[in-house]
């Protein structure tokens, strides 16, 4: 049987090839054009995001440390502590050194107050950079430090001091103040001598494995 093949809606055509000559249409071109534009476009808005979440993720980062870069410590000098005892645990140290307590300042330079503060005197080395491991021998403790510049004192603190060569300089003796606390917002932090911030994953007492029953708490001094 011959004729033409029924559709659901009328005859069937058939359809033919389009003749080309090889050559790209102004039509195609056309559409290859769109398409690199559109690649261009999407490369444009993903460059956009990548970075404005840079841009996001720095921000949170100095949000986070907006109150932590802020706080400071340092040591000044030392003295004899009238409440000192020359033998205990100090005999290995020279007699100048012995019964000696450190004067440390401290600066909050924010608007709120920050806890748990945890200052210890390490010797520096400069074969052992590695501040944050190094176990706070000579300590003290301030349940809070307010804003404002302040002092404390380091009791027995002579064998802070060592005599260090900074290359091939003379000898000379350096006192690295550390700090660690908790800021306003619950996060926890360290700053070594050289102004180094390290944010701490347990609160300071803990992250050093001081026993409360060692710690000397203490009230400073403020100085402005």
């Amino acid at each position: 049987m011959s004729g033409p093949v029924l559709g659901a809606v009328g005859p069937c055509r058939t359809v033919g090839a389009v003749p080309h000559d090889g050559d790209m249409s102004a039509v195609q071109w056309g559409t290859v054009s769109t398409w690199v534009a559109s690649v261009g476009t999407v490369a444009a808005v993903s460059l956009a995001l990548w970075q404005t979440r840079g841009d996001r993720k720095e921000r949170l980062r100095r949000e986070l440390r907006q109150q932590a870069v802020r706080i400071s410590a340092w040591f000044v000098e030392m003295h004899k502590d009238p409440h000192g005892d020359d033998s205990h645990g100090e005999a290995w140290l020279p007699p100048e050194l012995r019964g000696r307590a450190a004067d440390v300042e401290l600066l909050n330079n924010s608007a709120d107050p920050v806890t748990d503060v945890l200052i210890f005197l390490s010797r520096v080395s400069y074969q052992v950079q590695r501040w944050w491991d190094q176990e706070p021998e000579y300590r003290v403790m301030i349940g809070v430090l307010p804003p404002g510049r302040w002092t404390i004192s380091v009791p027995e603190s002579g064998g802070a001091i060592v005599d260090v060569k900074l290359g091939g300089s003379p000898a000379m003796s350096r006192v690295m103040v550390i700090i660690s606390f908790t800021d306003n917002a619950g996060n926890h932090w360290a700053r070594g001598a050289r102004g180094e911030l390290r944010q701490l994953p347990t609160p300071a007492i803990e992250y050093w494995k001081v026993q409360r029953e060692d710690i000397d708490w203490q009230v400073p001094t403020r100085l402005d």
